[in-house]
């Protein structure tokens, strides 16, 4: 295989692995859309500065664009809490004494892990001491009380788990919490708890890149369900709804996408209002968010950033909402080459959630533009920023 060949096919894969439209990359890289497409065709070859370029809008390093394209998964953020989380899903899946656990201080335990999760600033620190022994904890008592209010306590724990593993980047243990969870759900006698870890499931696809089979899942959950009578069911069916979006848009049909939110999760937001049914932050504030990310994926930073003046923000209950929210807007100014506006956005980010910036892979992508695109005295703030996440080898040396 060509040099250029081999290049083409190592960005494409890690292009799509990372969920990223051309036209996305080709923003972050300074590049023009066609072009980087010719490159990923091999009807074109790089300059040394192109591949540069978009090496760092990849973060992947320039001898990761070379070579035979092998499926590798990235490395987690923590080894150690890695090892520690999957060996408390595969410990007590099997009857035995649980009689010091009893379900009203599990359910409280569960309940403010969540709490933490999606209110707290440092919600890693916080979190990772308190998940294992709580996971460990459930998957024992759940073994031993197979009752329906158990199945919901697991249901519940496994989707907190699925969204962690998501966040540092262990793909595979969030397919394996999502089966879990929706195994427990179904047993609980819950249609709210079931369509919720449905969504949790989709989501975990989406994390692999399985961008059909999340839609399937997701859209199938919403129709299964049945109507959506009263405000909880409307809003998980509008959750719902939102993933198909998502995982029509990363298939290919972004116009498709939206039109769906337009059809079924818009009128389901206004019929609700803002809620947090199954943990999902569903409401208007949320779809227009979706609304406006499927924009950013297709590389429509203008189109995204008018999108953004129309959300109210600060209806979000979640603070774990207003830095993605942050992130995003973050994000469409770098697509706009303005490194201010963006630094503006990851500063707002850094005060509703620093540990997000410090694990979260497209925070790194914008601060490495602005510290790279940024004036002398902007990139100082940034190297700064940089400095208080930890992230110098990251960002400093790409």
């Amino acid at each position: 295989m060509s040099l250029g060949k081999s290049f083409a096919q190592r960005l494409r894969w890690h292009r799509r692995r990372q969920g990223k439209s051309q036209a996305v990359i080709a923003g972050l890289a300074g590049l023009n859309p066609e072009y980087l497409g010719q490159i990923e065709r091999g009807q074109r070859t790089p300059t040394l500065d192109t591949v540069e370029a978009i090496s760092r809008a990849l973060e992947v390093p320039v001898g990761e664009l070379f070579g035979e394209v092998k499926d590798i998964p990235a490395e987690p953020t923590d080894g150690h809490i890695a090892t520690q989380l999957h060996s408390a899903l595969h410990s007590g899946t099997t009857a035995g004494d649980a009689t010091d656990l009893h379900l009203p201080e599990l359910r409280e335990r569960v309940d403010r892990a969540w709490e933490i999760w999606q209110g707290t600033p440092d919600r890693y620190s916080r979190l990772f001491p308190l998940i294992v022994p709580l996971t460990r904890d459930v998957v024992r008592y759940c073994a031993a009380e197979p009752s329906p209010a158990d199945r919901a306590l697991a249901a519940d724990t496994y989707g907190l788990l699925r969204t962690v593993a998501r966040r540092i980047n262990l793909t595979d243990l969030a397919l394996l919490a999502a089966e879990r969870g929706l195994r427990a759900a179904e047993r609980s006698e819950d249609p709210v708890r079931v369509a919720t870890a449905r969504w949790n499931l989709a989501h975990a696809l989406l994390g692999l890149g399985e961008h059909a089979s999340a839609l399937e899942v997701a859209r199938e959950a919403a129709s299964r369900i049945g109507p959506a009578s009263g405000r909880e069911v409307a809003a998980i069916t509008g959750a719902l709804w939102l993933t198909a979006a998502v995982a029509r848009a990363r298939s290919g049909d972004a116009f498709g996408a939206l039109r769906w939110i337009e059809e079924h999760a818009a009128p389901l937001a206004d019929r609700t209002g803002e809620t947090n049914v199954g943990r999902t932050c569903f409401g208007p504030v949320n779809v227009g968010m979706h609304m406006m990310n499927i924009e950013l994926e297709q590389g429509q930073a203008a189109s995204a950033l008018a999108m953004a003046d129309r959300v109210d923000a600060s209806a979000l209950a979640s603070r774990e909402r207003h830095t993605t929210w942050a992130l995003d807007l973050a994000r469409g100014h770098v697509l706009q080459h303005d490194p201010g506006a963006a630094m503006l956005y990851l500063l707002q980010a850094e005060i509703t959630g620093a540990e997000d910036l410090r694990f979260n892979p497209d925070a790194h992508t914008i601060l490495n533009r602005v510290v790279h695109r940024a004036r002398p005295a902007l990139r100082t703030q940034a190297i700064s920023l940089t400095r208080r996440l930890n992230l110098e080898g990251t960002i400093l040396s790409s």
